[in-house]
């Protein structure tokens, strides 16, 4: 953006593709642009923390078995559904984590039936990880 005036005084007033707008509202919307983008940037910050820390309880790790096993891990399919296992809790912990913060929708339709199939889904997940078996 560009001033119109050429004199060293302060200009009250940006001319930006034909539009005058007053200085204190480009630094107003800039503000409020760079405290949304940085909101954002903490919520995937938290996010990518939050998977780390699933990866590295739940997916095997340099001795080569995760620090909490749901199965003995022996065969493909058991460690692909530890792996699975894995991509199920972030994914959860993604869809209901904090939509307010990305999409605000105060009147989000949660049904009930949709609150139960989450209280199911966790239900599993609490019972495998009770029946697991833990590493130091």
């Amino acid at each position: 953006m560009r001033s119109r005036s050429h004199s060293s005084t302060p200009v009250s007033f940006f001319h930006c593709a034909g539009v005058r707008v007053r200085r204190g509202e480009v630094e107003d919307g800039a503000r409020q642009k760079v405290s949304a983008e940085r909101s954002r940037g903490a919520a995937h910050r938290r996010a990518a923390r939050r998977a780390r820390l699933v990866d590295a309880v739940l997916l095997p790790g340099v001795p080569g078995t995760p620090r909490v096993a749901i199965n003995t891990g022996v065969t493909t399919t058991e460690r692909d559904e530890q792996k699975g296992f894995a991509s199920l809790i972030k994914g959860r912990g993604s869809m209901y984590r904090n939509p307010a913060a990305r999409d605000p929708r105060p009147n989000r339709p949660v049904g009930d039936e949709e609150l139960l199939e989450l209280l199911t889904a966790l239900s599993m997940v609490h019972r495998r990880l009770d029946a697991a078996r833990t590493q130091p």
